[in-house]
């Protein structure tokens, strides 16, 4: 890898960065797609495969884990070097072009980078009552949801009350699972829609305002000792997994120690209307991006891909031409089996 320059190289294989490899194989550049896991896919694979997701356009709600194999499977039509494993631990600028440090050791050299990183590392809150280490070793707790084809007649309990809380909920519903939706309030914090599908379901019941105050492994399932709110009453429930959707926390502890990292906003890289961050040639996509008004979805990283590619080209290479329009592109020589 130390031989090559790349036009660019792109950190993270999630949504963004596989779209990003692809449509920058439309622009016949050399790219370095760099993921730190052993597969594709980002946030998506890791926390929510079943979770159909609603806000892609044409799409009328899609599986994460077919999206992620349809972007795969995209990407793998251009000629472009994926290296997994290879977690980004050093960013060097010189005059010229970027040298890319790979897990300490090995780096690459590249004209531009993209970063897609997501919000960074991630891991679930976890529940802290009495038994809740316990309940998770035994696989009575867990903070994702499993392979549903693998749980036939099981019955669910979600706790929380955002969005994690609420996909993983409606997620179970649209699979046929009874689910019994815990949250210390009456009112949750998701998207309107989603709550009008579970309070519609016959699959729904919900335990509200409940929190939960101990957990007992009972029979091969899972006792929940649940704490009403108002009155401090105690009662239980009997259910053969609970899934936590308490979100997740981010961390940049890696990315934090590149001698080159861009100004951080919030819980991205400042970006401006080019996609690019506070270091020159640097660029930032998806949820790594972040500026006033931004949204984290999606598919408004899969708008910020192509400016993203075309400002690279025009930062190292300012004499070439601008894109095509996709329909002028000869796919025989882009494609590997054009």
């Amino acid at each position: 890898m130390a031989k090559d320059v790349f036009d660019i190289v792109i950190i993270g294989a999630g949504p963004a960065g596989l779209f990003a490899q692809f449509y920058a194989g439309l622009r016949e550049l050399k790219t370095a797609l760099i993921e730190s896991t052993a597969r594709v896919g980002g946030q998506i694979t890791a926390l929510y495969p079943e979770k159909t997701i609603l806000d892609l356009a044409a799409f009328i709600g899609i599986p994460g884990r077919d999206l992620v194999a349809k972007l795969d499977q995209q990407a793998q039509l251009v000629n472009g070097n994926t290296f997994l494993n290879s977690e980004v631990t050093d960013i060097k600028k010189t005059a010229s072009e970027f040298s890319v440090e790979i897990n300490h050791h090995a780096a690459i050299q590249a004209k531009s980078v993209i970063i897609a990183t997501g919000h960074g590392s991630f891991s679930p809150r976890k529940i802290d009552v009495p038994g809740a280490s316990e309940a998770q070793q035994a696989g009575l707790l867990a903070y994702t949801l499993p392979d549903l084809s693998q749980t036939k007649n099981q019955q669910f309990a979600v706790v929380g009350g955002g969005n994690t809380a609420i996909d993983y909920a409606l997620e179970l519903v649209n699979h046929g699972k009874q689910v019994h939706l815990i949250h210390r309030r009456d009112n949750f914090r998701a998207l309107e829609s989603s709550m009008t599908k579970l309070e519609n379901s016959d699959l729904t019941t919900f335990v509200t305002p409940k929190k939960i105050s101990g957990l007992t492994k009972q029979a091969g399932k899972l006792l929940i000792q649940l704490q009403d709110m108002h009155d401090d009453s105690v009662n239980t429930l009997l259910v053969d997994q609970l899934i936590a959707g308490y979100g997740f926390t981010a961390s940049f502890e890696t990315i934090d120690h590149w001698q080159d990292k861009p100004q951080q906003y919030q819980q991205g890289f400042l970006t401006d209307t080019a996609q690019m961050t506070t270091t020159p040639g640097l660029f930032a996509v998806g949820d790594a991006a972040s500026h006033l008004g931004k949204s984290d979805l999606i598919i408004s990283a899969f708008g910020e891909v192509p400016i993203a590619v075309n400002q690279a080209v025009r930062y190292f290479d300012p004499d070439r031409g601008g894109p095509q329009h996709s329909t002028a592109i000869n796919t025989k020589e882009i494609f590997k089996h054009g």
